[in-house]
């Protein structure tokens, strides 16, 4: 399988892969997820079944996470001494004292895994549900 490229706003020769889930290959489309992140360290999921009404959400309810009081998103951080990468983290620009990154991960599956101590409280409609048989975030 051919890794396609997604071309965005750098120069014209630089582009991102793309990955297509709906390839029903999933040895070819492992290899191009293994290429991908070989050689870009990161690609573009195409065809993952993801609603885009439930993308949405996920952007709004991030958004929201990350303009909280920055006591509120510590609360869920990761501790310094960590080795784990759980919690919420900020990059500083030490020569402006600007934030240029926030980050919240945390683990949803193997459901086993899961760690409450870093899914925040606010907003109230960040929480990992089980429902339906599927498990859906929001």
């Amino acid at each position: 399988m051919e890794v396609k490229k997604y071309q965005h706003t750098s120069p014209p020769s630089e582009m991102i892969p793309i990955v297509d889930l709906s390839n029903p290959d999933e040895e070819l489309v492992s290899r191009a997820v293994v290429k991908a992140s070989q050689e870009w360290g990161i690609f573009h999921v195409v065809n993952h079944g993801i609603s885009m009404d439930l993308i949405r959400r996920l952007k709004e309810v991030g958004s929201q996470f990350f303009e909280l009081p920055e006591t509120e998103k510590k609360a869920v951080a990761k501790p310094d001494d960590s080795q784990d990468f759980e919690g919420y983290t900020r990059n500083l620009k030490y020569t402006e004292g600007e934030v240029w990154a926030e980050n919240l991960f945390h683990r949803i599956l193997p459901q086993s895994c899961i760690n409450y101590k870093y899914w925040p409280r606010n907003p109230p409609q960040y929480r990992y549900e089980e429902s339906l048989g599927y498990k859906r975030l929001l």
